[in-house]
């Protein structure tokens, strides 16, 4: 896999943007403002080095789990509701944890043809 090329990766990014960007537009309920700057700079951040050094899976579980961590966000920070920052948690957790998995299976595939190759 090529760096800078995945499109689940870069989903990854765009939905931690989101996250963190969603404060300046939308109203603070609970402690969303912290916990959705916190989740969302994670997401960033696993993102941009995924999408740095592809085939990596100890960055793919903290995809995963940084993921997981933004869907339940909500409950967690007491914001749960049909509000902005909890539809925001939702959503690009969702999509987050989707590209994560669709991005795994080329990922071992890859990682598992280097291996043969090495040997």
């Amino acid at each position: 896999m090529r760096k800078w090329h995945r499109w689940e990766d870069w989903a990854v990014v765009i939905a931690g943007l989101v996250m963190v960007l969603t404060p300046v537009w939308s109203e603070r309920i609970g402690s969303s403002v912290p916990m959705l700057l916190t989740s969302g700079a994670l997401l960033l951040v696993v993102g941009i080095i995924d999408l740095a050094g592809p085939n990596l899976y100890g960055i793919e579980i903290g995809q995963i789990m940084a993921s997981v961590l933004a869907i339940i966000l909500p409950w967690l920070g007491n914001f749960a509701g049909a509000n902005v920052p909890a539809l925001t948690a939702w959503i690009a957790g969702g999509v987050a944890l989707v590209s994560t998995v669709l991005a795994m299976r080329p990922s071992i595939k890859a990682s598992r043809a280097q291996q043969a190759h090495v040997r």
